[in-house]
């Protein structure tokens, strides 16, 4: 899934798409190579190699830049885990909160400028909630996959059960990433072994 971007001007034609995408991919590299300390517009005009309003054609400010961003970051990790519910639904998978965990896990540590942007400081009120629908996307993912493994658990039980392990999930990945990486494994062993119990003692005889 793509969220809409809540930008100043919406590209009409296919060159200003371009160029749209040229300026969120030089945030993500500015992200990646120095940090939230070094997202600034002007940075990000430089190495889109245009404009500063070029810039501000699209987003009045740097956290409107970081907010499509991780629309965007967010959006693909409603897909993986989108993917992972239709695997699982052709062959059952022996772990499912592990395999969402680790699914999640994988796709931070492909992104290093999402761990700048969410943990680095430029996260706000307003960014968590233009990426909500993408984290209830996966929620409804994982509420697939609940459905799949407990299916005689009543429905809403699972909806409550799969809106937790989104939530729950959030703070132990956060941990995890912000973390010593010499740790990071670890307290990822231990989130899934907590989620897993978790989910067996919400919806226990419901498979």
């Amino acid at each position: 899934m793509r969220a809409p971007l809540s930008l100043r001007n919406a590209p009409a034609q296919q060159r200003s798409h371009r160029r749209l995408q040229r300026v969120l991919d030089a945030a993500e590299a500015v992200l990646a190579r120095d940090g939230a300390g070094g997202f600034t517009t002007t940075r990000i005009a430089g190495v889109a190699a245009l404009p500063i309003g070029a810039v501000y054609r699209f987003f009045p400010d740097k956290e409107a830049i970081a907010e499509a961003l991780a629309v965007r970051y967010w959006s693909d990790f409603a897909d993986l885990v989108a993917r992972l519910a239709d695997a699982d639904a052709v062959e059952p998978l022996e772990d499912p909160p592990g395999a969402a965990l680790e699914a999640l896990a994988d796709g931070f540590r492909a992104n290093p400028g999402f761990l700048a942007l969410w943990y680095g400081g430029l996260r706000t009120e307003r960014i968590r909630d233009a990426t909500r629908p993408a984290r209830e996307a996966i929620g409804a993912s994982v509420e697939r996959i609940l459905a799949r493994h407990w299916p005689r658990a009543p429905a809403r039980e699972r909806q409550t059960v799969a809106a937790m392990v989104v939530l729950a999930g959030d703070g132990l990945l956060r941990e995890a990433f912000r973390t010593d990486p010499d740790r990071q494994a670890r307290i990822l062993e231990e989130s899934r072994l907590m989620l897993g119990s978790y989910i067996a003692a919400r919806l226990r005889g419901g498979s």
